[in-house]
């Protein structure tokens, strides 16, 4: 025996948003080059300094880890 469900209908009609724009890649690579050229991303690249050279001295620290034993059967081979 099969049950049968049944879902009602929405009958609130929603506003769809037509503001949202959808840009093609040559637009986004013109965007993102006024971005580059005109904005003020060096201005907050320095306010993160401190932060990404931390960063980058975890990855070559955990790269040397990585990678020492591998050269160290190397050589001693």
């Amino acid at each position: 025996m099969q049950a049968e469900i049944t879902f009602p209908t929405r009958t609130i009609k929603r506003k769809t948003l037509n503001s949202q724009k959808i840009l093609s890649v040559g637009q986004l690579i013109h965007k993102f080059q006024n971005f580059i050229e005109d904005g003020r991303w060096f201005d907050r690249f320095l306010g993160y300094e401190k932060y990404i050279n931390r960063f980058s001295w975890v990855i070559i620290c955990a790269s040397i880890f990585f990678f020492l034993p591998l050269c160290l059967n190397i050589f001693i081979r």
